[in-house]
Parts: C-alpha cells; structure tokens; sequence
C-alpha cells in the first residue's frame, strides 16, 4: 500500500503512446515555484516571467528546461490552477506539450529534478476527495467515465460523479441523518406530550418508509448498472455449421471468425465487444456441440458449455438441416442456468427448416419462447436479433434509466445492507421496541451508506479504491 502524503506530485494525464498533445499534471499547494526551475515563460496575458506568477485560470506561453543545463526540452503551454479552485483543491499547474514519449519522459525528468514526485495511481482523485471536492463515489465514478465505451455507460458514470444519482444519494443520506438526530431527541428527553411525540415519531416513519423504497429502487436498477459495468454476454451455440461464425461476422461488421463448411472448424470461444443501442455486449462464437473423438475438438465444446453457463442469453443456432429431435437434446443441456434462451433458425436463404413447428413446440417445453429466423449470410432479421438484445436490456432494473443507476458492485452491497438494516430500523418503531433500537439500527445504515460516499470509509479501503485508478488521474 502507498504511503501518500501532501508533497507536489506530477504525472501524464494522458494515455500512452504518440499523440498530438499531452497533458502533464502537476498538484501540490507549492508546485508552481517549483516548476519554476525548469519553466520559462515567453508570452503570457500580463507581464509574469515565472510560472508561479500567473493568476489563476491562466495560460501562457514558454518551454520546459533542463534545469541541470538550461537546455529546452519543448514549447508548451503552461495552465495554473489556484486552490480551492482545481481539481484537486490544491495548487496546480497543467503543461501542455508536444505528445511522444520521449518529450513526456524528459518533462517529467525534469520536473523530478526540480523536487516535483511522481504520482501514484489515483493520487490526484484521492486528493480531491480528501480536500473535499468530491465524493467517494465520485472519485469512483471518474474512473468510469474514463473506461466509458457506449453513450448509456457514460450516462451513468457522468450521473454518479455530479448527476440524478449523486443528488439521490445525497437526498437520502441528509434526510437519514435528519431522521437520526431527531431520534436521539426522544432518547435524550422526555416529552410531556404523548401526543406531538406520536406525532413526530409519525413523521420520522414516514421519512425512513420514503428512503427505504429509494434505496430499494436503487439496488433494483443494478440489473442494468451491472450490464453497463460488466457487459452483456451473448453466447452463439449450436451445432457445428450451424451459422453462428457467420453470425458474429455479420453483427461485427467485419471477418473475425473463420467461416468454412467443415464441421468443427471453430475449437476455442471468440469474444468480440460490440455497442448494440448504447448497450455494451461481449459477443461469444463457439465450437460446434457435438459428439466427438478430436480432444482439441472436445475441449472446445467443453469451452462452449461453460460460456452458455456464464452468460447472460444464449442465442441457439437451428439449421435447415436439423431435426426436432437433434434441437430439443442439443439445447437441453446447455440453458439450465441461463434466462434468456432465444431460438434462431439460422440460414434461412437456404430454407425453412421443414420440422420448424414441431422444434418450436419442444422447445417451448423447455421454457423458451424466443423463436427468430435469420439469414446472416444477406443480414435478413438481424436487427430482429438486436431488438431482443435491447427488449432483455429495457427490461431488466425495473425499468430505471440510465440516470438513476448503481454500476458499481461496491455500492450495490453496501445499499442492499443500508436497505436491509433501515428495514429493521422501521421494524423497530412498528412494533414498539423503543427508539434507541430504532436509532442504532439507523446508524449502522448510515455508516453503510457512509462507505460509498467516503464520511464512515476507512483509511485502507480509500487507500485500495483509489491504487485502482490509472497514473495522472
């Protein structure tokens, strides 16, 4: 675990690799006179020659230096941030540079020299938090909007850092302790009026049954937030030659499987990422289900089953050529722990399946209801396909929007516990044992809530969320 401290820091808040600028970040209340060794200043907004100078939320003109042998390392710009005011709180400056990697290597070597420390992974967001610009779940939430692909996951991370959910959150946790310390006035004193004490014990009720059947409403919309966090797992099986390479290849876009008309020419799981209607989904082609002698052959088929196990919906692959018998064997083993079983007769510009109606009624035996007929080979009905991607998505979380979603595991064990001990809190006023216990059980709500906005974290756990974060954020 690192040992963090106050000391100026400074790393690339830009990704690896060649770019056109990059970003370096320099935090640390300060960090500007000491950048000053190896910065110069050539044309600014007034008239400052050292960094330091600068007024806040200003930009000037220069190049870093060596500061061992003045020697010019780049032209930059040159941004300064005055604490409060920055993302961190603190002081900090913000170079930006030309992109290769060797010119960051030499800004940061230069910065080292003039006693600026490299950052550690998730220092700047920790010191936000700590400074408090941020919530813990915040912080979190930044790094979500980084590893964001689709428009829905961007949705919901933007909502946790400042949006719908952070509002949420923040609503139930002020009127929780509203709720508390009104509590502790009916522990602390006696009231001559039994009256306006049933009254107000009326109210608090009232204020705990609202904020339980929020937090309940949160832990629901994880169906989703789990799926924008982990994406959604669509496993193709089948048998061999059933269409389901040809299949990934046509819901791609583009040849990531080989596609040959010999049985078992796919041996091992391919997983492709696609954005279905803003819907993050991991794609998996598989090898044919068969009975087989071949051990790479049957180590595939055994990778075949263990993805139907791990994913969220299967799409079941239904030749032309298949009997009804044939269907219904293949499939019953295969959907025992997945939900979402859909039957795509596949290869349609070759044919209907002739016993098409006597595998539906098999198959419905087995509970599934989906049946779609598809020719990926001239993209007929594919978009049928994506529709119960998208149906299977909308329906999942209680119908919550993106806006109002817990995509983080973290927050949905500790909302589940806070639900569960603000029921006992309620179970406690209903049944007349006493507002102490009711505000104890309170309190240990709040402090499980308290752990995903950072007022009841521990130091160790703030420590192992934020050495998650990529160096420079």
């Amino acid at each position: 675990m690192y040992s963090y401290d106050d000391e100026p820091i400074c790393a690339c808040s830009t990704p690896a690799g060649i770019s056109g600028i990059a970003v370096i970040r320099i935090s640390g209340n300060g960090c500007g006179k000491l950048a000053d060794k190896c910065s110069v200043i050539l044309r600014s907004s007034g008239d400052y020659s050292k960094l330091s100078e600068l007024p806040g939320y200003t930009c000037a003109f220069g190049y870093v230096k060596d500061p061992s042998n003045d020697i010019k390392v780049d032209e930059v710009i040159f941004t300064h941030f005055e604490a409060p005011h920055s993302y961190t709180g603190e002081e900090m400056v913000e170079i930006s540079s030309h992109g290769s990697g060797a010119v960051k290597q030499e800004i940061l070597k230069c910065l080292g020299m003039s006693g600026i420390r490299m950052a550690y992974p998730g220092e700047f967001s920790r010191r936000a938090f700590i400074n408090g610009k941020m919530s813990l779940a915040s912080a979190e939430a930044v790094m979500d909007v980084i590893n964001s692909e689709t428009e829905r996951q961007l949705e919901a991370a933007g909502s946790l850092m400042s949006g719908k959910l952070a509002e949420e959150i923040d609503y139930i946790e002020r009127n929780l302790y509203d709720q508390a310390a009104m509590l502790e006035t009916f522990t602390e004193f006696d009231t001559e009026d039994p009256d306006e004490e049933e009254a107000k014990l009326e109210t608090v009720k009232d204020n705990l049954s609202d904020c339980h059947d929020r937090l309940t409403t949160l832990c629901k919309g994880y169906g989703k937030g789990r799926i924008l966090s982990e994406r959604l797992r669509v496993a193709l099986l089948g048998l061999p030659n059933s269409g389901k390479s040809t299949l990934l290849n046509t819901l791609t876009g583009f040849d990531r499987a080989i596609v040959t008309e010999v049985a078992g020419t796919t041996r091992d799981t391919i997983e492709v990422q696609l954005n279905i209607n803003g819907i993050p989904v991991t794609l998996i082609d598989t090898a044919g289900i068969r009975e087989t002698d071949d051990i790479i052959e049957s180590m595939g088929i055994g990778k075949a089953y263990e993805a139907g196990r791990g994913s969220d919906m299967i799409f079941y692959m239904i030749p032309p050529d298949m009997t009804a018998d044939e269907a219904y064997s293949g499939v019953k083993g295969i959907i025992e722990d997945c939900e979402s079983v859909t039957a795509v007769f596949s290869k349609s510009d070759a044919g209907e399946n002739p016993d098409r109606e006597e595998i539906e009624t098999k198959l419905k035996t087995l509970g599934i209801e989906s049946f779609i007929s598809i020719s990926a080979e001239e993209d007929l009905n594919i978009d049928k396909l994506e529709d119960v991607i998208i149906d299977y998505y909308n329906e999942l979380g209680g119908g919550a929007s993106e806006g109002l979603l817990i995509t983080n595991s973290r927050h949905y064990s500790k909302f589940l516990k806070a639900s569960k001990k603000l029921a006992l809190a309620l179970d406690a006023l209903d049944n007349n044992l006493g507002t102490e216990v009711c505000a104890s059980a309170l309190r240990a709500c709040l402090d499980e809530i308290g752990e995903v906005t950072g007022k009841t974290v521990s130091a160790t756990l703030a420590d192992t969320i934020f050495s998650r974060f990529c160096i420079g954020k």
